[in-house]
């Protein structure tokens, strides 16, 4: 597959604080009333407006930080299993792309491994706004055992929970349903899951497959069930302190107020130690429409990022998506009352201040809809190394612009400041072709394999670099 360039907008601080790049793929801006990306691009060439704010005059310099890297592996190369390429998607020559699943899994929103390597699957049933429906209700494992490459079976975890009639909160007052099951984490001997209003876990040990019923406990409460717009799809991420941070997302708002913009927010769980529950959730940051998908480097820094989705009707004034770097507690990103820093939201209601809200490092053509990120661990050759990979779910009709995508880094602050690359080319609803499916997460496994959901199709992937070898 030959390079292919997302055009995003990146902010480079330079070592003097006033002073900015913005550097853009090639390629002309549009003006900021340009109208939607096409709803089947044949390729990424959306293009934004790259006017963006320089960082306040108080901003420190990018940090230095260290990667820490897998341990390469002496085994069988992983591209030399007998295996077919996964039909529809292609990456780069370097680089194969296999099916992992056997069976499709609808719903597969949210992958993680657990200390043991098994892939954790968070699959609910309640249909989310983008469309995908109908899922199992559960927290699932795929383990490949016998290491060829494939699932061996697909286990149920936890749950078996049937859509609901009902909103999410109709049917959770039983611990065990997951029919809103949707963020998920290991930390401290337990797993962390998140449900429509609530975080829970349950005890795990390396290697459990299956776990009792009625054995879950409730960590901590989000706030958001009085709230008539909040979202329930939330996810879970432990940063370097040890804390566990939990997204809370809403729907559309053209009303601008504190409140609202205290309604979509990054919160902090203090889980370390054996705290009494359940805790008391703590802002990290508001401000935010859907902050949905949360995670933190692995590099010795332990950056922690959000894929911010900001407002679908802001097409017409410069509106885009969001990396955002979360290194600020207590700070607001202006949702719904400012489009970015330095420029207000046509809303009602209060007249914003949007001088000082956060601004992104990334700014990704609106619609296009980033979920899932994860980091590279030093396995991936060239560009691709330690960069910062994303799964773009794409337009809601049509799946346009849906891709897994890598952010290429600065090699000292390892935050992504360079080029964007398609890297994973082919999902969406070809014209006249049957739907491939849309990218929903990515996550690298232990072993260096970067590993891919598809919500719409129920397929998940993974891909190596032609040189990846497994480990003994």
């Amino acid at each position: 597959m030959k390079r292919r360039y997302l055009i995003l907008c990146v902010l480079v601080p330079l070592l003097a604080p006033l002073a900015v790049v913005v550097a853009c793929t090639a390629g002309p801006a549009a003006s900021p009333s340009s109208p939607a990306p096409p709803e089947q691009p044949a390729s990424f060439d959306a293009r934004l407006d790259t006017s963006r704010p320089p960082p306040l005059p108080d901003a420190a310099p990018p940090p230095t930080c260290t990667a820490i890297d897998l341990p390469a592996g002496t085994g069988p190369r992983f591209c030399d299993l007998p295996l077919p390429t996964a039909t529809g998607l292609s990456v780069p020559d370097d680089f194969c792309i296999r099916e992992y699943t056997t069976v499709p899994i609808i719903e597969a929103r949210v992958m993680r491994f657990a200390p043991n390597g098994d892939l954790f699957l968070a699959a609910p049933s309640m249909s989310t706004p983008g469309g995908a429906t109908n899922g199992p209700g559960s927290i699932l494992v795929l383990p490949d055992d016998n290491g060829d490459g494939r699932a061996d079976s697909v286990l149920t975890f936890a749950g078996g929970s049937a859509r609901p009639n009902g909103s999410c909160a109709s049917v959770e007052s039983d611990p065990d349903n997951l029919a809103c099951v949707h963020g998920l984490a290991f930390s401290g001997g337990y797993l962390y899951y998140t449900r429509s209003d609530e975080v829970r876990r349950v005890a795990y040990t390396p290697g459990m497959r299956s776990v009792a019923k009625g054995t879950s406990e409730l960590v901590a409460i989000l706030g958001g069930a009085s709230i008539s717009d909040i979202r329930w799809t939330h996810t879970l991420e432990q940063t370097k302190d040890g804390s566990l941070w939990v997204s809370r997302g809403r729907f559309d708002s053209s009303t601008c107020s504190n409140t609202e913009m205290e309604t979509g927010a990054v919160f902090t769980l203090p889980i370390q130690g054996a705290p009494k529950l359940p805790l008391v959730p703590e802002l990290v940051a508001n401000g935010f429409r859907n902050p949905m998908y949360l995670r933190c480097s692995p590099a010795s820094c332990g950056d922690c990022y959000t894929n911010e989705l900001t407002g679908d009707g802001w097409d017409g004034v410069g509106g885009s998506e969001k990396l955002a770097l979360l290194e600020k507690k207590g700070e607001s990103w202006g949702y719904p009352c400012c489009v970015r820093r330095g420029a207000a939201a046509p809303t009602t209601g209060s007249t914003p201040d949007c001088t000082n809200v956060g601004a992104e490092l990334v700014a990704i053509p609106l619609h296009y809809t980033p979920f899932g990120i994860d980091f590279e661990r030093g396995t991936f050759p060239g560009v691709y190394r330690h960069a910062v990979f994303a799964a773009l779910h794409g337009v809601v009709s049509s799946y346009g612009g849906s891709a897994v995508v890598a952010l290429t880094v600065d090699p000292t602050s390892l935050r992504p400041t360079g080029e964007t690359l398609e890297f994973v080319h082919g999902f969406g609803r070809p014209v006249g072709g049957p739907a491939v499916g849309r990218a929903t997460d990515v996550a690298f496994a232990p072993d260096g394999r970067l590993f891919v959901a598809d919500d719409t199709s129920g397929k998940i992937y993974w891909v190596a670099p032609k040189t990846l070898a497994a480990p003994k």
